[in-house]
């Protein structure tokens, strides 16, 4: 019997914070990236698990297969799912800046099958694999490996702390995705404008001009040179966002 409760206790440390550490691994960047095999982003959920077993110390008297059990799974479940979708939204943002930019500059139909966000236009990849990018640069998969650490202290296992008003933050946080997406696409969007602008009184002024010949090239052309030139000054737009989201985080976690 001793024997068995002792498995018990191991199979509970063990348990728990694999709950949390995958609820994470499902929907945030990088690591919950379909393009990353499943069997990999089990072995780095265990390993993560393992490295973060220490911070987990305050384990609630919970026996295994009891109601208490199975809502303790629950709810270290959906903290893990709200801390990586909080980050997740910040590569939303792109999604939603390329879909913005690519409807502006009739690009919509050129869609690809992405695994991670469905079908998505080619810019919304661009966006994607350059946000991508930034958050590799700025650290950011390190900050939420540190994060998880913290909730571990700050947010103990089956503790009370976590209470239904925490959904609240993480639907709040979409206005964040919101206007970074607008952001990061507005300067093409803008420029866009003014060449249909113009076109408008080319319109008035030879109406036997085709202006669905003329135009679709030049707005394509525009777009993609604005959105080149813009590159350089995505940056602040992304820490901007990915310092909110990781306050949003600390927030949720309790610290």
């Amino acid at each position: 019997m001793e024997a068995y409760l002792q498995i018990d206790d191991q199979v509970l440390k063990w348990l728990w914070p694999l709950m949390r550490v995958s609820g994470v691994m499902l929907v945030a960047p990088i690591f919950g990236s379909a393009y990353i095999p499943i069997r990999v982003r089990a072995v780095i959920t265990v390993i993560l698990t393992y490295a973060l077993l220490p911070f987990a110390k305050e384990l609630p008297d919970a026996a295994i297969l009891s109601p208490m059990f199975f809502l303790v799974l629950v709810r270290e479940l959906l903290i893990g799912i709200a801390l990586g979708f909080i980050l997740r939204m910040v590569i939303d943002a792109a999604v939603l800046a390329g879909q913005t930019l690519a409807i502006s500059m009739g690009l919509h139909f050129a869609t690809v099958v992405d695994p991670q966000h469905g079908g998505t236009p080619t810019l919304s990849q661009f966006y994607v694999i350059v946000g991508s990018l930034l958050l590799v640069v700025t650290d950011a998969h390190l900050a939420l490996v540190e994060i998880m650490a913290n909730s571990f202290v700050a947010l103990p296992i089956a503790s009370s702390s976590f209470a239904p008003a925490s959904a609240w933050l993480v639907v709040s946080f979409a206005g964040t995705m919101f206007v970074s997406g607008l952001q990061l696409a507005l300067p093409a969007v803008a420029a866009i404008l003014m060449v249909n602008v113009a076109f408008g009184v080319v319109s008035r002024a030879a109406p036997s001009l085709n202006l669905f010949a003329v135009g679709f090239p030049i707005t394509i052309m525009v777009g993609f040179v604005v959105t080149l030139i813009s590159i350089k000054n995505m940056f602040p737009v992304w820490l901007n966002a990915t310092n909110e989201a990781f306050g949003a985080m600390l927030q949720l976690a309790g610290g």
